[in-house]
């Protein structure tokens, strides 16, 4: 009997990623899992899940998808998030679903502990645990991971494009590099990735100065497309204009 239980519809979101591994945040409750959101390929709809939940208050409908505050996250340890493979939302077969659910759900130990390294890198005590559900994996991730949306878009992409690596994988930045995602068109990601890794200890990506990075709180916009990319591309631009983030 599966865990998850699906509430939303996907095909109410305008995806800008419409095919490949999906996502959803999930609430337990007990043994059983009911989802926040509707699973999606589009990584940026957590953006604004993270940003609304972070300062209290609406941003709008954004391609489809308006959360409201639920609190979800406060005085907790852990957050839940789904994990499975996802078709094209309107109409489609994505050809290799079926061989990227079997990488997933037989090689999670190897993606649950390239996470654990992030995390070791990090400093954070608590660590990612995976389970799986049939055909979902589900990760009790610390909730370091919601504090901004760059940290919940780079969990959700080490995620996307990592979840085929092996167990001889070593975290630096020549492995980040080099890998090749299970996605052809995810390789550019990885160094974005590889950014992420680089700035640990240099950023405190839990205090973003959303503000000083040109995100716009009335915008929605600003917020849906503001993840780790984002981010990145932000310091980039400081750093030309002599400025700090």
């Amino acid at each position: 009997m599966k865990k998850i239980k699906e509430l939303q519809n996907r095909k109410k979101l305008n995806e800008g990623r419409n095919f490949g591994i999906g996502f959803s945040i999930l609430n337990k409750i007990k043994s059983k899992f009911e989802t926040y959101l509707p699973f999606t390929a589009c990584r940026d709809y957590f953006n604004d899940f993270i940003f609304v939940e972070d300062r209290k208050k609406g941003i709008g409908t954004a391609h489809g998808y308006n959360h409201k505050v639920l609190n979800c996250f406060k005085r907790k340890r852990y957050f839940y998030l789904g994990v499975n493979t996802l078709h094209y939302n309107t109409s489609g077969t994505w050809e290799s679903k079926e061989k990227a659910l079997d990488i997933l759900l037989v090689n999670y130990k190897n993606l649950e502990r390239i996470l654990n390294l992030f995390e070791e890198k990090i400093g954070i005590t608590s660590k990612s645990k995976i389970i799986t559900d049939e055909d979902v994996l589900i990760i009790k991730a610390p909730i370091y991971w919601t504090k901004s949306t760059p940290l919940i878009s780079a969990y959700t992409l080490i995620i996307r494009c990592f979840f085929n690596a092996d167990g001889t994988f070593v975290l630096n930045e020549e492995n980040l590099l080099n890998h090749k995602p299970f996605i052809y068109g995810d390789r550019y990601f990885s160094s974005i990735c590889c950014d992420f890794y680089k700035n640990i200890g240099l950023i405190d990506y839990t205090k973003i100065d959303y503000e000083k990075c040109k995100v716009d709180q009335k915008s929605w916009s600003t917020v849906h497309n503001f993840g780790i990319q984002g981010l990145i591309n932000a310091i980039k631009k400081c750093e030309k204009d002599n400025l700090d983030v």
